[in-house]
C-alpha cells in the first residue's frame, strides 16, 4: 500500500520537495525530502491518511516538536521545523540522522556485556531526567528509539527517538480525561502503571522501561511474554520479573540488584528519578572504556551496508488493552 504516495515529488511551503517514504508506523508516516534553501536531506513526519482527522494524534505529533524545543538537550533529535499540509494535517521536519538503532545492535549481536549496557543506560537516563524536568514523560522507552551514532572525532552519540507518545504535565484536562483506561506504548516494553491503564504517571515509568531494555539487552530476550496483548500486559501487572541471575549465572550481583530496582512493580520502590539511576551506575564500569565496545560495534556495522544505516523511526502505536 502506498499510503501518502500523492505527496511524492510535491513542494511543502517552497522549502522541501519530497522523495521517498523512509518509515512507517502504526500512525504516521516518513519521507525524505530535499531541503530547497540551503540543500541536504531531512526527513518529514506526518500522519497516515486514516488519522488525518484524529485531533489527539495530530497533537501528539506536534508535541514532538513542542519536547525538541522545549528540552534542548543534544540527545533529543532536533525539529527543524513544523506545519501543515493541505488536508490540515500537521508535519514536522527533522535531521535525518544516519545511524544505528539498539535493536539493530542486539539484532547482529545477540545481547551485550554489562558495561556497554551500564554505558548505554547512563546517556538515556541524562536525556530521560532533562525531559522529566521539562514534565516530559516518554512513554515508549524500547531499543528502537536508541539510535547509536558516532560523531566526527569518533566519538559516541546517543539519541532517544519518538516523543509522539510522552505525557506533558501542561497537557489539557480533556486530553487527560480521553487517555484514562488506554495503553500508552508499546506492550512488551510498559510499566505496571501503564498496562493498568493510568494516565497520570511519572517519570519512574520510563525507568521501568528503561529496566526492560538493560534486561533485554543483557539476555537476549525480554522479562515478559504472553500470547496475546492482553495476557501480556497481566502478566506485566501480577508478576514479578525474573533475576538476570537466572539467565546470567555469572553476572554482577550489583548489577542484577540494579535492573530488579528499575524492574520493581511499585513505583515506590524504584529509582526516584533517571539522575539517581545515573548516579548507581556509576561506580559500576568505566563509561568511557564501555562505550569504545559500543562505537567497536558500530564501526563494524558501518562496514556492513545492509546494517549501517536506520531511518528516522515513526511514532509508536497506543495499544489498548
Amino acid at each position: 500500500m502506498d499510503e501518502r504516495g500523492e505527496l511524492r515529488g510535491q513542494v511543502l511551503d517552497g522549502r522541501y520537495r519530497i522523495g521517498r517514504r523512509i518509515g512507517l508506523g502504526g500512525t504516521g508516516v516518513v519521507f525524505e525530502a530535499a531541503c530547497l534553501r540551503g540543500g541536504g536531506s531531512v526527513a518529514l513526519k506526518t500522519l497516515r491518511p486514516c488519522f488525518v482527522s484524529h485531533p489527539d494524534l495530530g497533537r501528539r505529533l506536534q508535541r514532538e516538536a513542542e519536547v525538541a524545543r522545549r528540552v534542548r538537550h543534544p540527545g533529543i533529535p532536533q525539529v527543524l521545523d513544523e506545519g501543515v499540509l493541505g488536508d490540515g494535517s500537521p508535519y514536522v521536519v527533522m535531521p535525518l540522522l544516519r545511524a544505528e538503532s539498539l535493536s539493530k545492535v542486539l539484532l547482529r549481536m545477540g545481547s551485550l556485556p554489562a558495561a556497554p549496557v551500564l554505558a548505554l543506560a547512563t546517556r538515556v537516563a541524562a536525556i530521560l531526567h532533562s525531559a522529566h524536568c521539562a514534565g516530559y514523560v516518554h512513554r515508549d522507552i524500547k531499543p528502537e528509539h536508541v539510535l547509536l551514532d558516532l560523531a566526527p572525532g569518533g566519538e559516541l552519540i546517543v539519541y532517544l527517538l519518538d516523543f509522539g507518545v510522552c505525557s506533558s504535565r501542561d497537557a489539557p484536562g480533556d486530553e487527560r480525561q480521553r487517555e484514562k483506561g488506554k495503553v500508552f506504548g508499546t506492550p512488551s516494553y510498559v510499566s505496571p502503571e501503564q498496562a493498568a491503564g493510568e494516565c497520570d504517571v511519572d517519570g519512574r515509568a520510563d525507568l521501568f522501561s528503561l529496566g526492560i531494555l538493560m534486561f533485554e539487552a543483557l539476555t537476549g530476550r525480554l522479562p515478559f511474554a504472553g500470547p496475546s496483548v492482553s495476557k501480556l500486559l497481566v502478566r506485566i501487572i501480577r508478576e514479578d520479573a525474573p533475576r538476570l541471575s537466572e539467565l546470567l549465572p555469572g553476572i554482577d550481583p550489583a548489577v542484577e540488584r540494579l535492573v530488579a530496582r528499575l524492574l520493581a512493580r511499585d513505583p515506590e520502590e524504584r529509582f526516584p528519578s533517571a539522575r539517581a539511576l545515573s548516579r548507581a551506575i556509576l561506580p559500576l564500569c568505566d563509561r568511557t572504556s564501555a562505550e569504545r565496545e559500543v562505537v567497536g560495534a558500530l564501526r563494524v556495522a558501518a562496514r556492513m551496508p545492509e546494517l549501517a544505516t536506520t531511518r528516522p523511526t515513526d511514532v509508536s502505536v497506543p495499544r489498548v488493552a
